[in-house]
């Protein structure tokens, strides 16, 4: 919704004095680019191998574009001031025929007010502050936070009583988290125990009725996010095309359904695109033929490292600025492929069903905080399709979620045994990939 600036219509206040926050922005936080070591090339060039992405947990955030300029706050944006200065005790008594009628229809009965609603567009950073739009019944309140090591920091709050799908001017007293993603939560009664700057986590923002998340930009920066993914055939290298346009530090994650839970089948760097094509390299494949989902999130600092196999987490899943569904279908001839069933250890073995060039081997992982622990590998050069049984020897993972990567011995960095963390490097050279629970 369009929302008008009043900034003109009324006096500067103290507030519209005050000088503007300054605006840091963050690193690009993508890990690896398939440089052959574990750390991302500086440069941030566009290259065809990483999928190794470090995951947006930050907390949510976002905001609407005003006008030129900054915005107006302190309330609801084309709203004038209760206050028109007059010494008439009448001012402010409605006409005769309006009395008794605010709450009650034509028979004189109570009706309901509107469910609350809140939209908060990407936009750019519009000097001290963003717009969001609002529908509310009774007095509710509009928090803003950015994310910080999965706390919720808060960046402004405004009234937001009594509204009709109207625009609120949210003032940052607190601008760290731009550029970046942030969450502009509803909450009923008024904002009054919200600092800015202080870290919250969700159980401690109360009363939250909806939230909506938005990527807030710097000033004068393009805020928009688009991907279009349209139903396809892996290709030759085992990739699917998407059209990206993006703002600066931004990238891609591809998942697919298992269970209810999104399971990570490939990821990488789309920063600063308009209308581009970039090919996403599929490598768990467990997924296909089927949906797909591409989520395009901001690069911030978080705990969660995601690699092909992983589930997305719900904290991940709310700061996505854009996404895209399409159904993607398998290749004729693959090259590399891998089949990790669901099973229970055989005597402490597991079975799988390979396809692989000379020289090459799968490696067995599990999660750990942030690492991919080694379960077990075997090699697997020259297989077609057959199955091969191979221990685990270590089973801190048994009971969860396992996944089995096909690797060329060439990218592998080093002779892995069960209990060592993988590199990132290998994990992102892995031809392909598959995903199964491992139980007792």
């Amino acid at each position: 919704m369009d929302s008008r600036d009043d900034t003109n219509d009324t006096e500067p206040s103290a507030n519209d004095a005050e000088e503007d926050l300054p605006t840091e922005v963050p690193e690009d936080s993508v890990l690896y680019k398939g440089d052959g070591d574990d750390e991302g090339d500086a440069d941030g060039s566009d290259d065809d191998s990483s999928i190794s992405r470090r995951a947006a947990l930050g907390v949510l955030g976002g905001g609407g574009v005003a006008g030129a300029g900054a915005l107006a706050f302190g309330g609801v944006l084309g709203g004038g001031s209760d206050d028109d200065g007059s010494d008439d005790p009448d001012g402010s008594t409605p006409a005769s025929g309006d009395e008794g009628s605010g709450d009650e229809d034509a028979d004189g009965e109570a009706t309901e007010g509107p469910d609350p609603a809140v939209s908060f567009d990407n936009q750019a950073f519009q000097g001290n502050g963003v717009n969001v739009s609002a529908t509310t019944p009774d007095e509710y309140a509009l928090l803003v936070t950015y994310g910080d090591d999965g706390d919720s920091i808060v960046a402004g709050t405004a009234d937001a009583t009594d509204l009709d799908d109207e625009g609120v001017a949210v003032r940052f007293q607190d601008d760290g988290g731009v550029p970046g993603t942030h969450t502009a939560h509803l909450i009923e009664g008024d904002a009054g125990g919200y600092g800015a700057g202080g870290a919250r986590t969700p159980e401690t923002i109360g009363n939250v009725a909806v939230a909506d998340t938005a990527f807030v930009s710097g000033e004068d920066e393009d805020a928009e996010t688009e991907v279009e993914f349209a139903d396809q055939a892996l290709g030759s290298g085992s990739g699917v095309e998407m059209e990206f346009t993006t703002p600066d530090g931004h990238f891609v994650i591809l998942t697919y359904d298992r269970d209810g839970v999104p399971i990570v089948a490939g990821a990488d760097d789309v920063s600063d695109l308009d209308g581009e094509t970039r090919v996403v390299d599929v490598v768990e494949r467990d997924g296909v033929p089927g949906e797909h989902t591409a989520h395009v999130l901001a690069n911030a600092d978080g705990s969660q490292f995601y690699v092909p196999g992983d589930a997305l987490s719900d904290a991940t899943a709310d700061v996505v600025t854009a996404s895209a569904t399409a159904t993607v279908s398998g290749p004729d001839n693959p090259e590399a492929a891998v089949s990790f069933e669901d099973q229970s250890l055989d005597d402490g073995s597991v079975t799988l069903t390979a396809t692989a060039p000379a020289k090459h081997f799968v490696l067995v992982t599990y999660r750990s905080g942030d690492d991919r622990i080694v379960a077990g590998a075997e090699d697997v050069s020259g297989l077609d399709g057959e199955s091969i049984t191979f221990d685990l020897p270590d089973d801190g993972g048994v009971g969860g979620l396992h996944t089995a990567y096909v690797v060329a011995e060439e990218d592998g960095s080093k002779v892995y045994a069960a209990g060592d963390v993988a590199s990132q490097s290998t994990i992102g050279a892995a031809k392909v990939a598959s995903t199964a629970n491992v139980s007792e």
